[in-house]
This record gives structure tokens, C-alpha cells and sequence, in this order.
């Protein structure tokens, strides 16, 4: 993210929406869909950033007529090298297994004249079948830097992203917590929008709700008694080691 920060450009667009992908074949058609259905490609531009995907995803962004970057792992990266391609005066950041509100481009706008970095609460897919997921999604709703991950997507002007640094790319997890906390100093606040996004729960379905969330805080408290990014990523692929 070493780059001199842009010349203002009238003709950019407003706002550019940046979605790391890894194998999203599944979830990723479904956003895009949902997504251009309501932009001009003059006001919204849509960059998809690539880990690697082997089963399909990258042709899903060419049918799709979208931005797309080829990175690596990890998700920092994919982030900061779809962001290098933005064009636009706010950036976006957004998951392909997540759908914004109805109205999220208004959310959007609110969110930019804030002048602050912003995000929304989430709500989960089939939440209802689990109480602990359900109390889970509404700690997000809390305005602590401690609820601030990157699920819940992150709006953030182009240019504090710029002075930021961006995502921090030796992290393999937490780098939307880690970079949501830089931001909020920087800018002096952060503000949570009034709407939510609704997130998978795949994860949680498929290794036990409690189970997930026990192992997603033990790696919050790690990160914070500084335990390396590397053996964060062993504790986490061991916990979710495929059967």
C-alpha cells in the first residue's frame, strides 16, 4: 500500500466494491446478482480479488463483466490488491458469502458523510435454529471495537485507507478486527450503520455453533497476548481440519 494517494478524479466513481474470493463458485453469483441490479457502472464499480479459486469463481467474474484481480492467499492481500486497482473516492470491502440490506446504498451515502470508517451489524443465515448464534449476532449490534470483524463488511473512504496502510498482509486471520481498530484511531470514531448484513453460518452448521465460536474467541484472546500469526493459522486450521 506504498503508493503516492491519488489526484482527485470528477469522473471516478463514488464507490468501489472490493470481494476477496477463495472457491465461491457457490455464494458469489447470488451477491453479484443482487449487487448490479441496483448500480450505474459510472457510480459503482464492482473488483473481485482472487486467491486462487479452482472451481469456477473466476469465470463466474468474467460472465459478470466485473474487475477482476488475480492475488494470493491470504485475505489481506487479496483486500490490498483490489484496492490498488479501485478507482473509486469510498472503498467497500465486502465478503461473497454476505448480502447487504435492501437499501444499503443508502446506508452507504449516511455512512460517507460521517467522515468516519463504518460498518454494518450482522444478522445469520438460519439463525433461528441456534439461541447462541442469535446472541452471537447481536453483540455486533454493540458499538465496541471488540464486535468489529470483517463479516459485517467494512466502508471506508479511499484516501484514510491510503494513510492507513491498509490490511495488514502478515495476517492470516482477524484482519478486518485489526484493521478496523487503526482506522477508528486515525479517524477518531467509528460508526455503525443502523441495518444489517446477513452472513453464512456454514461454518457454524458444520462444526457445532458453540464449538466455532469458542475456538473464534480463544484466537481473539491469542492475537492479544501476541501469539504469532502463523501459529494463530495452525491453532485454526487444526480446529477446522476437514473429517
Amino acid at each position: 500500500m506504498n503508493r503516492r494517494e491519488r489526484e482527485p478524479d470528477s469522473t471516478a466513481p463514488w464507490l468501489s466494491i472490493i470481494i476477496p474470493t477463495l472457491n465461491e463458485a457457490e455464494h458469489l453469483p447470488a451477491l453479484l446478482e443482487y449487487l448490479q441490479s441496483s448500480i450505474k457502472p459510472t457510480e459503482v464499480e464492482i473488483i473481485i480479488s482472487d486467491g486462487g479459486s479452482q472451481d469456477g469463481t473466476k469465470k463466474i467474474v468474467l460472465q459478470h463483466n466485473h474487475q477482476l484481480v488475480y492475488s494470493l492467499p491470504p485475505r489481506s492481500r487479496q483486500l490490498n490488491d483490489g484496492a490498488k486497482l479501485a478507482r473509486g473516492r469510498h472503498l467497500w470491502f465486502i465478503h461473497a458469502d454476505t448480502f447487504p440490506p435492501q437499501d444499503w446504498q443508502v446506508h452507504l451515502q449516511a455512512a460517507t458523510h460521517q467522515l468516519s470508517p463504518s460498518c454494518f451489524s450482522i444478522v445469520f443465515e438460519q439463525q433461528e435454529r441456534s439461541w447462541w448464534l442469535r446472541r452471537y449476532a447481536a453483540g455486533s449490534k454493540f458499538n465496541l471495537m471488540a464486535f468489529r470483524f470483517g463479516d459485517q463488511s467494512l466502508i471506508v473512504s479511499a484516501s484514510l485507507f491510503q494513510r492507513s496502510g491498509g490490511y495488514n498482509e502478515e495476517m492470516y486471520l482477524m484482519e478486518g478486527h485489526i484493521l478496523a481498530r487503526r482506522l477508528k484511531k486515525l479517524a477518531g470514531g467509528f460508526y455503525l450503520l443502523p441495518a444489517n448484513v446477513t452472513t453464512s453460518a456454514r461454518r457454524y452448521f458444520r462444526y457445532g455453533v458453540i464449538y466455532t465460536q469458542l475456538v473464534f474467541v480463544l484466537i481473539f484472546c491469542l492475537h492479544y497476548f501476541r501469539i504469532s500469526p502463523s501459529r494463530l493459522l495452525k491453532l485454526y486450521s487444526r480446529a477446522f481440519k476437514s473429517s
